[in-house]
């Protein structure tokens, strides 16, 4: 999808999709909007072999629901609660085996 993210850029709101799927979504900020990309759509089928269409009724109801279970399941989800002195060391050792784990990467040339 991103050749049309870079397309649409000013039109384009939220894109949801999984990378490696074969489907996604795009929100628009308005109906007009996504109905001029599905105007366009011929030069972008051609182009990227896509195939774009508008969701509505059922589909469209079922996508919403998709969008607020989605928004439940990350408000809901379990999370560390560290504060203060506890989470800035946290942070530091994170910073400290991500420094070390490049450190030990060595490009090692063997001769033939």
């Amino acid at each position: 999808l991103q050749p049309c993210i870079l397309l649409t850029k000013s039109l384009l709101v939220y894109v949801d999709t999984i990378e490696g799927d074969a489907e996604g979504y795009i929100r628009f900020k308005s109906p007009v909007e996504a109905k001029a990309i599905i105007d366009a759509r011929t030069g972008l089928q051609n182009k990227h072999s896509w195939q774009l269409e508008i969701l509505s009724g059922d589909h469209e109801q079922r996508y919403w629901q998709k969008i607020l279970v989605d928004r439940q399941a990350k408000l809901n989800r379990p999370r560390d609660k560290k504060r203060g002195t506890e989470k800035l060391i946290s942070k530091a050792e994170k910073i400290i085996i991500t420094r070390a784990k490049e450190a030990t990467k060595h490009i090692r040339f063997m001769e033939d």
